[in-house]
């Protein structure tokens, strides 16, 4: 008996990319598994093109929330309607890439093992090599400094073992693949983070890759601009804060420590790489400062997403 996938898509307004990532979910290799798309107070034609695919195939569902509330309560709401045994939370500009039917097996064949309760991301959602190459500097911006930042959590937090990372400490991992029996509602601007928590608190396993062919996210887009990097790094401070209120402790000296390994590492590649982190720092510590004179909620949060 193969394993029910379910995928969760919460949506507001992707008129512009949301066709390409449910056409890619529509021909995946494998067929136990469902998409179930949440319309987050849309006001385009997203719910037009969600709802052709819908009455084209079977496996595709989708629910209307009039009020815009953000991912979390959307991604709550479809947990419920869900009948997979294992949930992918896949963002709406976001394309789940299966380079093989093998790799497809690779990748669920982890949850055999009873242990492990969910597979986080084991490379930056921007590393793709295509899409890499043809990016502008906001999207070379964002890939290097998380592929960095994953880089120094893996080697301080995280034991390597064969071909897998297994995660000691929850810190900033982010868990997008996991036992739907172990989810639990999310309310912070770091969902993501708090469910590597969340599973890790019930004693299972959560694994990362090294192997960058097993199946991955990568992002419809090759642009970023700056000023959305920026929205970004204020939501991702007020994320911080608010796991830090549900003491979720990464250390005091965590940022320090993974800034320093950021600058060390991406200047010992090259220059260029060098300066685009530093870049990156000193837009990181600006969003952070400011972020401190807002404590906005995760419903407006999540309006600072980038707009595709």
């Amino acid at each position: 008996m193969t394993i029910k996938i379910s995928f969760l898509i919460a949506a507001h307004n992707e008129e512009k990319i949301i066709g390409e990532t449910l056409a890619n979910l529509s021909s995946l290799p494998y067929t136990n598994y469902e998409v179930l798309i949440g319309l987050d107070g849309c006001t385009d034609k997203t719910e037009q093109i969600v709802s052709s695919y819908s009455k084209k195939n079977k496996k595709f569902r989708y629910f209307s929330f009039n009020i815009r509330n953000g991912k979390p309560p959307v991604i709550n709401a479809l947990i419920k309607e869900s009948k997979g045994d294992i949930i992918i939370v896949n963002d709406a500009d976001w394309i789940f890439t299966v380079k093989s039917p093998e790799s497809f097996q690779k990748l669920l064949s982890v949850f055999n093992n009873k242990k492990i309760g969910g597979i986080a991301e084991s490379f930056p959602i921007e590393w793709d090599k295509e899409k890499l190459e043809n990016g502008n500097i906001g999207y070379k911006m964002a890939a290097y400094s998380t592929y960095y930042w994953l880089e120094f959590q893996k080697k301080n937090f995280a034991k390597k073992e064969k071909d897998f990372f297994y995660i000691k400490s929850p810190t900033l991992f982010m868990t997008n693949i996991f036992r739907k029996k172990l989810y639990k509602p999310n309310t912070s601007l770091g969902d993501d983070f708090e469910r590597t928590r969340d599973i890790l608190n019930e004693g299972y396993e959560i694994i990362m890759f090294s192997d960058l062919s097993v199946p991955k996210m990568i992002p419809v887009y090759n642009s970023i601009t700056l000023r959305d990097i920026f929205k970004q790094k204020i939501r991702t401070a007020r994320a911080r804060a608010q796991l830090s209120e549900k003491n979720l402790s990464i250390g005091k000296d965590y940022y320090l420590k993974s800034v320093s390994y950021i600058l060390k590492e991406s200047f010992k590649d090259s220059l260029y790489i060098g300066l685009l982190m530093l870049f990156w720092i000193i837009l990181t510590a600006t969003a952070t400062f400011k972020s401190k004179f807002n404590r906005f909620s995760t419903q407006e949060g999540w309006k600072l997403r980038a707009q595709r």
